[in-house]
């Protein structure tokens, strides 16, 4: 194994960890928008979380298979 092996695989495992947590954080966030004006606010809002929360399902899914082949590969 190389150095530059090694950094690069140190680094996606950071960045699985990295997108994990965000993944993590925006499935804790609050569901509902009490605090916007308008309920046009309230449903973009609502829209806007479930997008961003299945994109970032699908890149920390992702990134966990792309480990998982690293390390059984």
């Amino acid at each position: 194994m190389t150095t530059a092996w090694i950094l690069g695989t140190v680094s996606f495992y950071a960045t699985t960890f990295g997108a994990l947590l965000i993944f993590l954080y925006l499935s804790n966030s609050p569901q509902s928008a009490e605090y916007w004006q308008s309920p046009e606010g309230r449903l973009a809002y609502v829209k806007h979380r479930r997008m961003l929360l299945a994109g970032v399902g699908l890149l920390a899914g992702w990134l966990v298979v792309q480990d998982l082949a690293i390390i059984f590969l």
